[in-house]
C-alpha cells in the first residue's frame, strides 16, 4: 500500500475488525469494520492505491460503501489520469487550508 492510504473508511474512519466515529449500525459487540468484499485473490496493492482502487469495500460500523481509495477533494482531469497510471501524490495534496 502507498504510504499515505491507510485502509480505513472515508467516513468514519473504521479499520478491519474496529468501530469507527459514532455509533456503530452493526453489532455493537462484533463490529466488522472496514472490509474489502471483492471475491478471489487480489493484488497485494489492491485498494491501497489510487491506480487500483477497491471497487468493492463496505464498512459495516457506519454502512459507506463503495471504491476505495477515493481520490481527495475535486481533482482536475489530469490528475484523474495521472492518479489512475500510478502516480503518488506528496502528503496533504487536496486538503483545502
Amino acid at each position: 500500500m502507498a504510504d499515505n492510504i491507510i485502509w480505513a473508511c472515508p467516513k468514519c474512519k473504521a479499520q478491519a475488525n474496529e468501530h469507527g466515529k459514532g455509533s456503530c449500525e452493526g453489532r455493537d459487540y462484533f463490529c466488522l469494520g472496514f472490509i474489502c468484499e471483492c471475491e478471489g485473490d487480489q493484488e497485494p496493492d489492491h485498494g491501497g492505491t489510487y491506480s487500483n482502487p477497491c471497487p468493492n469495500a463496505n464498512c459495516y460500523h457506519c454502512g459507506w460503501g463503495g471504491k476505495f481509495p477515493k481520490p481527495p477533494g475535486k481533482i482536475l482531469p489530469w490528475e484523474k489520469k495521472a492518479l489512475e497510471a500510478g502516480w503518488t501524490p506528496p502528503a496533504g495534496w487536496g486538503k483545502k487550508e
